[in-house]
């Protein structure tokens, strides 16, 4: 791993975790979003690198370790869905996980 990469890295999560602030402020359904469009575009990396498309693996590695991991997260879907559950609103709570898992399943698939 070179420098250029963890700088690469580092730089994309910056932009993915940008992206996906942005999206949860101003979309009503933003976190669910930014959790699909990150397993699409791993999905897209995936299918290209399986493919044999000569896609450069540092630029693979910078682009899903950095900006999709960054866009998604499983942090902010988890705190959610305790909140919803705490508060009392269990199916609200399931039915978070489940777009979101459903989602971000679909996405990664069809990107592949």
């Amino acid at each position: 791993m070179t420098a250029a990469v963890v700088l690469g890295i580092a730089v994309g999560g910056a932009f993915g975790a940008a992206v996906r602030y942005l999206l949860d402020r101003y979309l009503p359904a933003g976190l669910l979003a930014a959790n699909a469009l990150g397993c699409f575009g791993a999905g897209i990396l995936y299918g290209l690198l399986v493919s044999g498309s000569g896609l450069d693996e540092q630029l693979a590695t910078v682009l899903a370790v950095g900006v999709f991991s960054a866009l998604t997260t499983f942090a902010t879907v988890s705190l959610r869905s305790a909140l919803l559950w705490l508060d009392g609103r269990r199916w609200a709570a399931v039915g978070m996980w489940a777009a979101h898992a459903g989602a971000g399943l679909g996405a990664a698939m069809l990107g592949s």
